[in-house]
């Protein structure tokens, strides 16, 4: 018997000492139950560059992007013009944009692009009391039309100034919209661009940083003409796409991109006497104020419980950005294990929204192959092996297995958004999250985008191809600025200040590592913007909203003398807020009621077509 005790003792010496080692040489956590998924596979969609004919539809009261290059990169502008609310349509028949009081003529105006058909169209719109905007204005006889002698190319340009007249009619008061960089800082190269020749009776409304004019404002017979020596769809796009820089990173108010969409909102504005246009915040709040937290260290889970009890406290809701941490490696050791997935059920539980932080956190994440997009737990092993290198790891991988894990750790809750870490931001995503369900990204700054606004995405962020994924950049974050509650909080609160004068979206970041100074900043900032009457809560209620609000067509008629709105939507949208025409507000007998908000009335739209009439303000 004794014999026999030995030799159980020793089996079972043996039996640790090969768990031991297993534990030392397998890197991987193996969770009980979860293995072999996701199941399927994950297909990158092919490229479909978007058409013009997608843009063609709608009424003579939207503003026309009348396209002279269907290559040129006009999709930067249609998005543009969609997140600042304007309603427009893209046709190539000069014949059908004319008919509209706005009409851009984008990108070229020149002999080969316009002929004199075309040419004399435009004329007649402009002198008929329509406005005209117009780029690359190269010829076909339309200088003395825009008030210029004409154009010369060039190159390097790094800023572009408003004059002290257009920074007066267009409200722009904080310095940072009096200028719009058009290069990062320090950069040697700036950006090319046409200085313009005005003429007598022309107005220089803004300059290039050498003071070249850059918009000229000329009024033609009983309309308006502006020629602008910048590529505006280009400029949108590289900036909204992630390809450029403003002048500063984070946690600083930088509107470059969102000020020349307010210019062109106040233009169509001005020429159309019944423009409609969106507001860009829920019931038209101030600014929309978005609470996140990127969770990505073991502790982090346990504190997020407490960030999320007090979000609670607040009637507050925020995202919770989870890493789904299972390999030792470089980084960290695993905390995505039993404990780790109640953390996650605890946080949902006080109302937090789960979403994805990928499951390595690397910090070369934005340099991974996209991958096979067969890629399974716990058979996808990336491995950080120092800051500079990560092993095995695909673009596909981190996406369909962290968001596998994170379904199966909070059943039934949905997986919509993603922020990879470092906000390292591969060229490569917004078609990776396509094909692996995701359709929210927070993945780049709002210093970045040089915006402070959320829109679409494009295929390989190339500006030709649209995703159904829209990015929701940061503003403000936790690790540059410390203690938080002294050093940040004072120009986190002058930001939001500026952000809601026109409707901005406020992303806060912050990592739950730990309480202090972070925790006491949110519940001051969070109190601060309930008291600014700002709309405040996850990413996973405001995106679903702002993609509903992407989609509302608009459009104004009149009938019997009688104007009216008419709005289309696929899906309903609450709290859709509409700024009216000076002077008129929607009907008292209109079939939906309406609120009136800081940014215009707003109304609950169901699904499908609904006609709202107006009336004058000061009619019973």
């Amino acid at each position: 018997m004794r014999l026999l005790w030995q030799f159980l003792l020793l089996v079972a010496v043996a039996g640790a000492g090969v768990f031991a080692v297993r534990r030392l040489v397998d890197p991987v956590l193996h969770i009980e139950g979860l293995a072999g998924g996701p199941p399927g596979a994950s297909v990158v969609p092919a490229p479909v560059p978007t058409r013009p004919d997608d843009f063609a539809a709608g009424g003579e009261s939207r503003l026309a992007i009348y396209l002279t290059d269907p290559a040129a990169p006009w999709l930067g502008l249609a998005f543009g013009l969609r997140t600042i609310g304007v309603p427009f349509l893209v046709t190539t028949d000069v014949r059908l944009a004319v008919k509209h009081r706005l009409v851009l003529a984008y990108p070229t105006i020149s002999g080969q692009r316009v002929d004199t058909a075309a040419s004399d169209a435009l004329r007649a719109q402009v002198n008929g009391g329509g406005t005209l905007i117009g780029f690359e204005i190269l010829g076909a006889g339309l200088n003395d039309v825009f008030g210029i002698a004409g154009v010369q190319p060039g190159r390097g340009h790094k800023a572009l100034a408003w004059s002290p007249e257009a920074i007066r009619t267009l409200g722009f008061t904080q310095p940072q919209e009096q200028s719009v960089p058009l290069a990062g800082p320090g950069a040697d190269a700036g950006s090319p661009g046409y200085a313009l020749q005005p003429v007598a009776g022309s107005d220089v409304l803004a300059r290039f940083d050498r003071g070249q004019p850059a918009l000229v404002h000329h009024a033609q017979g009983r309309g308006h003409a502006y020629a602008l020596g910048l590529d505006l769809g280009a400029f949108i796009s590289s900036a909204q796409q992630g390809r450029r820089q403003g002048r500063d990173y984070v946690n600083a108010y930088e509107p470059g991109v969102d000020v020349l969409l307010r210019w062109l909102r106040q233009v169509y504005r001005e020429a159309e006497p019944l423009a409609v246009t969106l507001a860009t915040v829920p019931q038209g709040r101030p600014l929309a104020v978005l609470l996140s937290h990127d969770v990505d260290y073991g502790v982090s889970i346990r504190n997020g419980i407490a960030f999320a009890r007090s979000e609670a406290a607040q009637q507050a809701r925020a995202t919770y950005f989870i890493q789904t941490k299972y390999v030792r490696d470089w980084n960290d050791q695993p905390f995505f294990d039993a404990a780790g997935m109640d953390g996650l059920r605890a946080l949902q539980a006080q109302g937090g929204e789960i979403a994805s932080h990928s499951v390595s956190h690397s910090p070369v994440f934005s340099k991974f192959p996209i991958g096979a997009g067969g890629e399974r737990y716990p058979d996808y092993v990336p491995f950080v092996k120092s800051r500079s290198e990560t092993l095995a790891a695909t673009l596909l991988g981190e996406l369909r297995v962290s968001r596998y894990l994170l379904q199966a750790a909070v059943p039934g809750a949905r997986i919509d958004s993603f922020r990879p870490g470092y906000l390292e931001y591969p060229f490569a995503l917004p078609e990776a999250m396509q094909a692996t369900g995701y359709r929210y990204s927070s993945s780049l700054t709002a210093g970045s985008a040089m915006s402070h606004l959320p829109y679409q995405l494009s295929y390989h962020r190339d500006g030709l191809a649209a995703v159904p994924a829209w990015e929701f950049p940061v503003t403000l974050e936790d690790e540059r600025m410390r203690p938080m509650d002294t050093v940040l909080l004072p120009r986190a609160l002058e930001v939001a200040r500026q952000l809601g004068t026109y409707g901005g979206m406020c992303m806060l970041l912050i990592h739950p590592n730990v309480l202090e100074d972070k925790l006491r900043f949110q519940e001051i900032f969070v109190a601060r913007m309930r008291d600014a009457g700002a709309w405040i809560g996850p990413l996973g209620e405001f995106a679903p909203w702002w993609e509903a609000r992407d989609g509302v067509q608009v459009d104004v008629e009149t009938s019997a003398g009688q104007p009216r709105i008419v709005l289309r939507s696929r899906v309903a949208v609450k709290g859709l807020a509409l700024q009216l025409p000076t002077g008129w507000r929607i009907a008292a007998g209109s079939p939906l009621a309406a609120t009136s908000g800081v940014h215009g009335q707003w109304v609950d739209l169901p699904a499908g077509e609904s006609v709202l009439p107006l009336q004058a303000a000061d009619r019973p």
